[in-house]
């Protein structure tokens, strides 16, 4: 009976979550990790207490990266957007060396491709048309991004309560899965430890190495003369951690603001700063971090990131690494049960062939 009631309560829990499995899956993440934090707190306050100040403490490390990002992302944003309408009103100037090389590149276009020049006149007739399209397009996006804040700030409060519920509840969720599950608490435990592991490797692969990219992102712009170089290396701290992008969507734009104020040759520094330096820390340190707490090849870990953002969007940052910890425990789980049962299974072979001898030997005493 003990044991249907743990599937009867896992089932109902697993049937409320099962419309937010993303905020569920990332909670259980963070309550991995913050686990320890809770219980520390527990005992030295009470439990409502000890609840209160986890909770504040975990929304205060979920809202002070987004105020600090929204805060240095708009203020810049205004001003890009005043300097380019200045730019764009002022007759949209470019260097010399710019200008000559665009000036024999349309030659070159004009030489080689049939009624070019007709196609490049239409095109220039049509450029103001074009423009406020795209003008239209990005504040259609804008307001499809105002509904999508909020469904964001919803899956936030999610995220709260759910870590704050498993946290609090870790000890009786252990009860129920060793319930379902009696006598197994060894392969438990081991299943707990795994999955933790590869949560602290994954949480450490998301805020060091974008750290890293970050400060190399500064790095560069400082040595190329960008304005405020460290303000945009701050920022590629939080831009680095998006699937595809990452820190390109800071050192590609001062690439061209390079090529368009000075030289082509300090915007081929910069992109090549930006592709040989700052995407090559990711590529080798994730997965690096990633292999401290995961017991899998590099191979198999790019993998299973590159397939789970395919699935799951960006928590197949977190998703796939951590599935794949799951699954290689479950495959090392499966050969301990297969051996122990061999083993059993030997050894009573060996008892009942050794019984019908005892028992002769005992008749002939007899």
């Amino acid at each position: 009976m003990a044991r249907l009631l743990a599937i009867i309560a896992i089932g109902i829990w697993g049937i409320l979550l099962s419309p937010h499995l993303t905020s569920g899956f990332v909670a259980a993440v963070a309550a991995a990790l913050t686990l320890p934090v809770y219980r520390w707190l527990r005992v030295r306050m009470g439990k409502l207490r000890a609840i209160g100040c986890f909770l504040t403490g975990l929304s205060f490390c979920v809202a002070a990266p987004i105020t600090i990002a929204v805060s240095m992302v708009v203020p810049q944003t205004m001003e890009g957007a005043r300097r380019l309408s200045v730019w764009w009103q002022s007759g949209h100037p470019i260097p010399p060396v710019l200008s000559m090389y665009l000036h024999k590149a349309y030659e070159l276009f004009i030489e080689y491709v049939p009624n070019a020049a007709e196609y490049l006149e239409k095109v220039e007739h049509e450029f103001d048309t074009v423009v406020n399209a795209v003008f239209r397009t990005i504040l259609s996006s804008g307001l499809n991004l105002a509904g999508d804040t909020m469904g964001a700030v919803w899956a936030l409060v999610l995220f709260l309560i759910f870590t704050t519920l498993f946290v609090v509840y870790a000890p009786a969720v252990r009860r129920a899965v060793l319930l379902v599950l009696p006598g197994h608490d060894g392969m438990v435990d081991r299943f707990s430890l795994v999955f933790r592991n590869a949560s602290r490797a994954v949480f450490i692969g998301l805020v060091f190495v974008p750290v890293i990219q970050g400060t190399l992102t500064g790095i560069g712009l400082r040595l190329l003369d960008v304005p405020d170089p460290a303000f945009w290396g701050l920022l590629a701290i939080f831009v680095a951690v998006i699937p595809m992008a990452g820190t390109a969507l800071i050192w590609v734009p001062a690439a061209i603001y390079l090529g368009a104020t000075r030289s082509l040759t300090d915007a081929f520094l910069m992109l090549a700063w930006g592709c040989l330096i700052v995407s090559s820390a990711d590529n080798l340190l994730r997965p690096y971090f990633l292999k401290t707490g995961i017991q899998a090849s590099m191979i198999v870990l790019l993998l299973s990131i590159i397939c789970s953002l395919a699935v799951f969007g960006a928590v197949g940052l977190i998703a796939g690494p951590v599935l794949v910890a799951l699954a290689v425990q479950a495959i090392q789980e499966s050969k301990l049960l297969y051996q122990s049962r061999s083993a059993g299974y030997g050894e009573n072979t060996q008892v009942s062939a050794e019984t019908p001898e005892t028992e002769t030997s005992h008749g002939h005493t007899q």
